[in-house]
């Protein structure tokens, strides 16, 4: 599978990642391309959207999308961007068959890679893919991000974005630290997860 495949599916794996199985409007995957990833402005956003239901890798009802396969877990590199020009200007949909779009072996389910999450660090000069889920609050990444946003009333994006900034602004720094710091901010109380 060719490089900007791989990309696709980490895009479309990204967008609707917190989003299983659901139709998320337009308008809304546009905003969250635009402004809350800040991957493209709001007109290249929907060129981008037009060039994907165009190639297959999205289906549209009603002014709603959702990706035509779902989207499986990969690995996200640190800082990654999409390509975005390339995919405005189409790559056709190949549906994947299982594991055979990452030269790397598939992470199994309960250890799903995302962006934010801590596993895509090595740290501590771990070689084997179990030691780099050692550290036991990398489990509790969701639940420490679902609190902050329950509490505050902020979007888990924006809670995620700004513990993004505060590990490139720190290096290295955990995301599960990045997302007590931005509790810590936030006047929330944090204590139960330390």
């Amino acid at each position: 599978m060719g490089d900007v495949e791989v990309e696709v599916r980490r895009l479309i794996y990204i967008s609707f990642n917190d989003y299983p199985n659901e139709w998320l409007s337009s308008e809304k995957l546009i905003r969250i391309w635009s402004l809350d990833l800040q991957w493209v402005d709001s007109q290249d956003a929907q060129k981008l959207l037009e060039s994907l239901i165009k190639t297959g890798w999205l289906q549209i009802e009603d002014n709603h999308v959702k990706p035509t396969e779902s989207p499986d877990s990969l690995e996200i590199p640190i800082g990654w961007n999409p390509m975005v020009r390339r995919m405005i200007e189409g790559v056709d949909f190949i549906p994947s068959e299982i594991n055979t779009f990452d030269e790397k072996p598939m992470i199994p389910q309960d250890t799903i890679l995302k962006l934010d999450d801590e596993s895509s660090f090595e740290e501590d000069n771990l070689h084997t893919l179990n030691d780099r889920f050692a550290d036991p609050m990398i489990k509790k990444i969701s639940e420490i991000r679902s609190h902050i946003a329950i509490v505050s009333g902020l979007e888990v994006r924006e809670i995620q974005r700004r513990a993004q900034r505060k590990r490139n602004a720190c290096n290295p720094m955990t995301l599960w630290m990045a997302l007590l710091l931005v509790g810590r901010e936030q006047r929330i109380d944090i204590s139960s997860f330390l």
